[in-house]
């Protein structure tokens, strides 16, 4: 018999539940049906784009983010797609299964300045981590695009090397404020589901390092005794960052060695005419010489060079380059009378198919030169392909890009596959390949190399990672020659920047092996191991589906006013639902917060009920009622508004305008300024803070005109979400959360007025 204390705590659940969670669309989507978790998702980036005028979703590869944006286009009449170009076909074929029609532009088009005619009511951007470079020209096209439009941003590598590439995406539809927020707080604009989709998406074993018996070590010295280079008019010495980048080249092949020593060897060219001549060439002048193989261009330096040295900046010059010439004849030497280490790379790729017949291999490299010395030493092996920015080949001669998806991933590509002796089984690729193709046909993937940006790593193993491919993806790392791991420290450089990447969105497998790693997912002296990521968004809505779905009592207990419950948990505080849809909580002895305590005590909110004390719900509710009307003083002074820099001028100007209205237009325009500033306390996109500080800028502008101007501005980009704060929320479910003392399980207090 369920007691009235166990029935009392499922009602306060299911009204938490039901304050927080948005209905779920319908799962039928076109000739698509979306999972459960899919659904769960388009409600929740509903959810976010009503507060904030926009999400980023930032699912795994092979989850269906195409298609949960495709839900979400269905609420617009007019939604615009940005994709990288090479996706248009994959997008064209998922809008006609979904019959959710859009308008494609690429991303190169938006770096060209160039915009599709129309208007649009909602965007997407897929791969939207290259969006993450503020300087760009694309970044501040899409800026414009949705100054007043929301967006949806997709990406399952968001975060590439820094914290701040997660905010410039963000700041799309934050605005500036995106810069000044915490890596918990940006992951609250994440969406990111908690569930590992068991007996959809394959398993992924952990990465293993395959050795060889290559000792390049008279190389790697060579190297490192190269003569720092003489240094451009501007530019500073850069030695260290040229000999880190030739031992990258290094540890991926004795080719992607050459092909970057030659290209050093252009440069050094270039400041030797230059010398010659008198002058020193710019870093922008000296890479406008161009070579081709080991025959540089010549040019006229006294015309192609504008900058005339010093006397003394000539002379170090002229000897920095005599010494830079000197070693680098020394490292020349050495490379052609030392043995070449992709000899024993190739045989450890042929050991690996051997190991594995029947799995196809999909082997990715930063570097084309890498991939085309492999290619040669490999293309009498049976099977063996080559795709690159350039060219896809295989033994017959060059076919084409789809030509060779055929041969090597037909299932993926929904085709019959080609005879035994046709079938690409080896496919050697840049990384051109590790964004936005399903090559779930292969079982392995092989990393010639390591890349700076570590989000390559999982983008690679996501071509292959996809539902429909084998049950278990193997990934191997070719380990570089000698002490290239140790020098570089590259594996270091590659953990630190995943764990900066994990913090922020969490991760679903390893793409590192785990030597020694300790993850950092956890917040200091935060005491209760939980995960500060966006997964911790999806734990919730986990634990809140279910809370909703055990609901199966009469509703009238709830009655009028709050519905208080208490529950058995190792921690103590208190979750509250309110009736604008957030969650307000205490976690421990902290103070109420609605951003991440919620999360952190929800987890805890799953024991068994007790019985509650009149002095327990006076105080959860005082503390909430301090919160609520602290909230509502600060949104009647206006000390809710993010203060950054575009806001401070846009607010600056309007303080100067509302002063220097006359007299006889006070009646007239001061509504309008009371207009304007209601409007900046809604979240404002990039675009729309960008195109308000323009307007403060203008000076000569009639201030009538200029108020006028800037509403229009605001409360188009305010359309995009809701006002801050519209009205006072107040608490209409309580769960109180602590120890089990007594162990009395009887009375239970009334529901509070």
């Amino acid at each position: 018999m369920v007691s009235y204390v166990d029935t009392r705590l499922t009602v306060a659940r299911a009204a938490i539940a039901a304050t927080y969670l948005d209905a779920l669309p319908p799962a039928a989507l076109g000739t698509v049906l979306l999972r459960d978790d899919q659904c769960r998702i388009v409600a929740r980036s509903r959810r976010l784009i009503r507060a904030h005028g926009g999400c980023l979703i930032g699912e795994d590869v092979g989850r269906g983010k195409t298609f949960v944006a495709l839900a979400l286009a269905r609420d617009w009449t007019s939604p615009l797609v940005v994709i990288p170009s090479a996706l248009r076909s994959t997008w064209q074929t998922a809008m006609e299964r979904a019959r959710v029609p859009c308008v494609v532009v690429s991303h190169d088009a938006l770096s060209r300045g160039r915009v599709p005619v129309g208007s649009f009511d909602g965007v997407i951007v897929d791969e939207s981590h290259h969006f993450r470079t503020m300087s760009t020209r694309r970044h501040a096209t899409l800026c414009d695009l949705t100054a007043a439009t929301p967006v949806v941003l997709l990406s399952a590598t968001p975060v590439q090397n820094r914290m701040r590439d997660l905010a410039a995406q963000l700041a799309i539809f934050l605005g500036e404020i995106a810069f000044v927020l915490g890596p918990d707080a940006l992951a609250r604009h994440v969406v990111r589901g908690a569930d590992t989709l068991a007996g959809v998406m394959p398993h992924v074993a952990p990465p293993a390092w395959i050795t060889t018996e290559a000792d390049d070590s008279s190389v790697l010295r060579a190297i490192l005794d190269l003569a720092p280079p003489a240094r451009p008019l501007d530019g500073g010495d850069a030695g260290a960052l040229r000999a880190i980048s030739l031992v990258r080249a290094w540890a991926s092949s004795r080719a992607a060695l050459r092909a970057t020593l030659h290209g050093r060897r252009r440069l050094a060219a270039a400041i030797e005419q230059g010398i010659e001549a008198g002058r020193l060439p710019t870093r922008h002048e000296a890479r406008a010489w161009h070579g081709e193989d080991d025959v540089v261009q010549l040019g006229f330096a006294p015309l192609l060079i504008h900058g005339v040295p010093d006397a003394l900046a000539l002379a170090d010059a002229r000897s920095a380059f005599a010494a830079e010439r000197k070693t680098m004849a020394r490292l020349t030497t050495v490379l052609d009378g030392s043995p070449d280490p992709d000899r024993a790379r190739v045989r450890a790729l042929r050991r690996l198919r051997i190991a594995h017949p029947t799995s196809s291999i999909l082997a990715f490299s930063e570097y084309a030169s890498t991939v085309r010395a492999f290619y040669a030493a490999l293309r009498t092996d049976a099977g063996t392909g080559m795709l690159t920015s350039r060219i896809a080949l295989i033994a017959s001669g060059p076919i084409t890009r789809d030509d060779m998806f055929a041969r090597f991933a037909p299932i993926a590509q929904h085709l019959d596959a080609h005879p035994c002796h046709e079938r690409v089984t080896l496919l050697l690729a840049t990384d051109l390949l590790s964004e936005g193709v399903n090559l779930q046909d292969a079982r392995i993937v092989v990393h010639l190399d390591l890349p700076w940006n570590p989000a390559r790593l999982a983008q690679r193993v996501g071509r292959v990672r996809r539902p429909g491919g084998a049950p278990e993806v193997l990934t191997f790392l070719l380990a570089p020659p000698a002490d290239a791991a140790v020098l570089l420290d590259a594996e270091a450089r590659l953990r630190r920047k995943l764990a900066t990447a994990e913090r922020a969105i969490g991760a679903d497998f390893e793409v590192l092996p785990a030597l020694a790693r300790i993850r950092p997912n956890t917040s200091p002296g935060c005491g209760d191991g939980m995960p500060l990521s966006a997964t911790m968004e999806g734990q919730l809505v986990a634990t809140l589906t279910r809370w909703k779905a055990q609901a199966r009592v009469a509703a009238c207990i709830s009655g009028p006013g709050v519905v208080t419950a208490a529950v058995a948990s190792p921690v103590r505080g208190w979750l509250a639902a309110l009736d604008d849809g957030r969650l307000l909580a205490s976690h421990g002895e902290s103070v109420p917060d609605t951003d991440m305590s919620p999360f952190r005590i929800a987890s805890r909110a799953d024991g068994r009920a007790l019985p509650l004390s009149s002095s327990e719900i006076d105080a959860a509710l005082a503390s909430a009622e301090r919160f609520l009307a602290t909230e509502a003083i600060a949104a009647a002074c206006g000390l809710d508004i993010d203060i950054t820099p575009l806001r401070r001028t846009i607010l600056e100007r309007l303080r100067i305008v509302s002063r220097s209205l006359p007299r006889h237009r006070r009646a007239e325009l001061l509504p309008l300024a009371a207009r304007l500033r209601e409007a900046l306390r809604a979240p404002l996109s990039l675009g729309a803070e960008r195109a308000l500080a323009q307007l403060a800028q203008a000076r000569e502008t009639d201030a009538g005109t200029w108020l006028s101007d800037a509403i229009r501005v605001a409360e188009a980009a305010a359309q995009c979400a809701q006002p801050r704060h519209a009205r006072p929320a107040r608490v209409v479910a309580l769960i109180i959360c602590r120890p089990d003392e007594s162990g009395d399980t009887h009375a239970c207090e009334p529901t509070r007025p």
